[in-house]
């Protein structure tokens, strides 16, 4: 798939929306209903493996997305070859806050080669007043973390850049 834009064109192309109508992504998730909008903004982001850093010291566990801008209109003007709209990826920088312990289910042998799709963030209390938060990947893998409580910090740490791919799913 091809923009339907010249290189010289290309450099005009808004660069983390240029006119500055929607912000870079900055959000502090402090509950459940918070984690659900992080993890609507997150669907579809591609988190490399060797990304992924958990800081037993600092008990902080932090990654690097490349996000898929849900929350952005498509580049006005600007379509690929095929016509369909062109839109938006942005790194997108995650620090979850008072991690106990990260577990694993079906993560790959060598994550750090792997690029992981992340699917959904979602989080729960239970009955012993421990609190999760899962991060689920397509694949079958997923990450556990035992936290104090929800703390976490998303913001977007370098411009928007355009994208043809938008992700598409199934509906079953």
């Amino acid at each position: 798939m091809k923009m339907n834009k010249t290189p010289d064109q290309m450099q005009d192309l808004p660069q983390s929306n240029a006119d500055e109508t929607v912000p870079p992504l900055r959000l502090l998730a402090k509950d459940n209903a918070d984690i659900e909008v992080v993890s609507a903004l997150l669907q579809d982001a591609i988190i490399p493996g060797a990304d992924m850093l958990y800081d037993h010291g600092t008990r902080c566990f932090i990654f690097i997305a490349n996000r898929f801008c849900w929350e952005r209109p498509p580049l006005a003007g600007v379509t690929a070859e095929d016509g369909h709209p062109v839109h938006e990826r942005s790194l997108c920088g995650v620090r979850i806050e008072g991690v106990h312990r990260v577990l694993q289910n079906g993560m790959p042998a060598r994550r750090e080669m792997a690029l992981l799709n992340l699917l959904a963030i979602t989080s729960k209390t239970s009955e012993d007043d421990r609190v999760e938060i899962n991060l689920t990947f397509s694949g079958a893998a997923a990450l556990r973390l035992i936290v104090d409580d929800i703390d976490v910090i998303v913001q977007d740490v370098e411009a928007s850049h355009p994208t043809m791919q938008q992700p598409q799913h199934a509906l079953d």
